[in-house]
């Protein structure tokens, strides 16, 4: 089954927009524009920007910086996971041979 285009609204700091999207993306679509809406009337009721572009460059910026932030946290984590892993293989390993070698012993 083909996933269908459609014309939906979004509103966002009380202005409506047209936006095309993958019917079965319209949920996430909705859910980005609200959290939009909200990041930029944070920063425009924090007074740091008046104008709709800049609110709009600032707030890009802030979601970006905590995508990127999120994006290094990931790695850092999966770093540590692929870690143990190498530890657990190592630890595997040594308990592998030590049997191996044990059975040599009694095979013998």
């Amino acid at each position: 089954m083909m996933d269908k285009t459609m014309n939906t609204t979004v509103e966002i700091l009380g202005k409506t927009y047209s936006i095309r999207c993958l019917e079965s993306e319209l949920k996430l679509l909705q859910q980005a524009a609200v959290m939009l809406s909200q990041k930029m009337a944070e920063v425009q009721n924090s007074g740091k920007a008046i104008n709709l572009e800049r609110i709009a460059i600032i707030t890009a910026l802030n979601i970006t910086h905590q995508l990127l932030l999120q994006d290094q946290q990931k790695s850092t984590v999966v770093d540590k996971i692929n870690q143990h892993i190498v530890l657990l293989q190592n630890k595997l390993d040594k308990v592998i041979h030590h049997t191996e070698q044990a059975n040599l012993v009694y095979s013998d």
